[in-house]
């Protein structure tokens, strides 16, 4: 089962008018809650747009670069994805927060690939506007925007090809 996920994964740049049902949602977000973490810390903190015209989609929205605003639009909810950059039970710097977000994604976008909802992840927002409009914490670093939503079967634009096993695992020395 874990395989055909992994197949049916898919970054869409074209979703359906279909909003998700907020139980739904919750289920996406209930599976990233179970991502492992350093210390079990759990440094990932969410702030979900969910529908096109609410008020935090729309600011989520403002902070994506244009080549992202052109299709993310269409989704029906933007999340902003947050990491703590400190341990909560000692404030020493946690480095390993970013990562165990990325895990955190990673358990959230397989159980939405489960659902057949879809979720395209964005490096492309401004994170100074990000900490502006959302008054984040100086605790906290946005670290990406999702656009969640049911993929819309005229998608046009094609994913990149995947690197073949040997430019990515290497025994030896992997050559960059």
């Amino acid at each position: 089962m874990l395989d055909q996920l992994l197949e049916k994964r898919f970054s869409p740049y074209s979703f359906s008018n279909k909003e998700i049902p907020k139980e739904d949602l919750i289920k996406l977000f209930v599976a990233a809650g179970k991502a492992p973490s350093s210390y079990n810390e759990q440094p990932w903190r969410f702030v979900l747009g969910s529908g096109r015209n609410s008020p935090v989609f729309n600011k989520i929205y403002e902070t994506l670069m244009d080549a992202n605003k052109q299709w993310a639009k269409q989704a029906s909810a933007l999340v902003l994805c947050l990491a703590s950059k400190e341990f909560s039970k000692n404030g020493k710097p946690n480095l390993h927060a970013e990562y165990d977000l990325g895990q955190s994604v990673a358990y959230l976008t397989l159980k939405a690939t489960e659902m057949d909802i879809f979720v395209h992840q964005m490096a492309g927002f401004s994170k100074e506007k990000a900490c502006q409009l959302f008054k984040i914490s100086e605790k906290f670093t946005p670290v990406s925007v999702l656009a969640i939503g049911y993929k819309n079967d005229d998608e046009t634009k094609p994913e990149k090809g995947r690197k073949k096993l040997n430019e990515i695992v290497s025994e030896d020395n992997l050559t960059v």
